[in-house]
């Protein structure tokens, strides 16, 4: 008889992330029973919940941004460090230098879960329904959007913006309501979630480059077979490869049809650029200062 496994996640059909899951889904299913809710959030649920539903076997596997974890490991605010690495490749470099080990160790020592991989959650932008974001100035009083991550609350607060933190599942319905002026996302979530019905001024600012944490629970993991956990372990590799490259080549399509949604994208400047690091530089000197084994 094939083993169950319970797969969830938070985003639509159409997502890197839901496609990416499809793909392990289609390398295991041979071995495997698997039943797979694409988006939670459709169900009433808030993302985070993914996370304690994973631990308490509540579910088998699952993908979230890294920021939804920073509770239970305040290092991975270093992957939050705003306008902080100067591009992607830079900071998937550093994850898997400073980052890869201890927070595998982390997650199995101490949270029940076993890190699968990183996924490629999408460089993060600002968008606005009142004007482009350029300079720090261009921010002051509009309602953003952030997640519920401190880090993230406190850097958008001191480049002016009035924080609004808020899971998947309530900013879709802030979204809805009107209740923001702004919004900071990757690209794949500013088109999935409809952001551009309200949002027209897209500002190509890349202060953050986002990962996901692709995990299991570990007591299931503990309970297969030696060939099981191969086929789950070997799949994961694949799949970390197939989503990464996948993100890529959407973002680059995206673009192009959000302008076709009459968005207009603006590139920020080196100059203004330089400005919203000189704010943020007080974020890093924090986090180096308590987490000192980051420091270069």
């Amino acid at each position: 008889m094939m083993k169950k496994i319970k797969i969830a996640g938070y985003q639509g059909k159409e997502s890197v992330h839901t496609k990416a899951i499809n793909e392990f889904i289609s390398l295991i299913n041979q071995k495997f029973s698997v039943s797979f809710m694409e988006d939670i959030t459709s169900h009433n649920k808030k993302a985070s919940e993914l996370i304690n539903q994973t631990q308490n076997g509540e579910i088998d596997v699952t993908y979230l941004f890294s920021s939804y974890f920073t509770d239970l490991i305040p290092e991975l605010m270093y992957l939050d460090l705003p306008f902080y690495f100067n591009d992607k490749n830079e900071a998937f470099k550093q994850l898997d230098m400073r980052l890869k080990r201890f927070i595998y160790n982390e997650l199995k020592n101490i949270h029940n879960l076993i890190l699968l991989g990183f996924w490629d959650n999408g460089t993060r932008h600002i968008s606005s329904s009142k004007n482009f974001i350029n300079r720090p100035e261009d921010c002051k009083g509009q309602i953003i959007r952030t997640t519920p991550n401190k880090l993230h609350i406190d850097t958008f607060r001191t480049f002016g913006f009035i924080p609004k933190p808020l899971d998947v599942l309530d900013f879709k319905k802030a979204l809805l309501d009107g209740d923001l002026d702004a919004q900071e996302n990757p690209i794949t979530n500013f088109y999935q979630f409809k952001v551009y019905e309200t949002q027209k001024f897209f500002t190509k600012t890349s202060h953050v480059f986002g990962f996901c944490l692709f995990i299991i629970n570990k007591k299931y993991f503990d309970g297969l077979s030696h060939d099981e956990k191969e086929i789950i372990t070997n799949s994961s590799k694949i799949i970390n490869l197939f989503q990464r490259n996948l993100a890529i080549e959407e973002e680059n399509y995206l673009f192009n049809q959000i302008i076709k949604k009459n968005v207009q994208v603006s590139d920020i400047s080196v100059e203004n650029k330089e400005n919203f690091k000189r704010k943020s530089k007080k974020f890093h000197d924090i986090f180096f200062s308590t987490y000192k084994k980051f420091k270069n």
